[in-house]
């Protein structure tokens, strides 16, 4: 597999992470995290952490972590839009309708979630041509993911980790493309 494939799975298993969590075991996450592992240390080493407050963590108390991180009064909303043009912009009308129409030209358009949100994003990344993806990544993805992250930082809580694995694995494929 390419490097440039790779990272893309991998995109694709981080935003698992940024799913509001089941109530199983997390066989699912640590499989990402080991998948992670094998394309960046970076990003591996940010999940492990992220991973370790999880694991002490009852299924409920994981719920319960992700709702008031990104739904009811959110820490950080997951949708890029918010981060790059605020609530109420032309623009962020503008980049949903353009990812809908990516994703409805793969039959993948989700009605649970905008299309700006990170999670489906990251987790339909293959569906976008190589320019598409690059594009959203260094316009969109990497400028947002800075202030999701302080956000969170502010507070404490560990979904920064996640989206610090997001940030590196992501900058080191725009290192690739340098």
């Amino acid at each position: 597999m390419k490097t440039q494939d790779l990272k893309r799975e991998l995109c694709g298993r981080l935003g698992s992470f940024l799913e509001y969590p089941g109530d199983g075991p997390r066989d699912i996450a640590r499989a990402a995290e080991v998948a992670v592992e094998s394309g960046s240390e970076a990003a591996a080493a940010f999940l492990h952490g992220f991973s370790a407050e999880m694991d002490a963590m009852e299924p409920w108390m994981r719920q319960e972590h992700y709702v008031r991180t990104f739904d009811v009064m959110p820490k950080c909303p997951l949708y890029l839009s918010v981060h790059l043009f605020g609530e109420e912009s032309f623009k962020r009308a503008e980049l949903m309708t353009g990812l809908k129409t990516v994703y409805e030209r793969h039959n993948r358009f989700e009605m649970t979630e905008l299309p700006d949100h990170l999670a489906l994003v990251l987790k339909n990344n293959e569906i976008f041509e190589d320019e598409e993806w690059a594009e959203l990544v260094s316009m969109c993805i990497l400028p947002a993911l800075p202030k999701m992250i302080r956000g969170l930082e502010k507070c404490g809580n560990s979904y920064a980790l996640v989206l610090k694995a997001v940030q590196a694995l992501l900058m080191e494929r725009e290192k690739a493309h340098v």
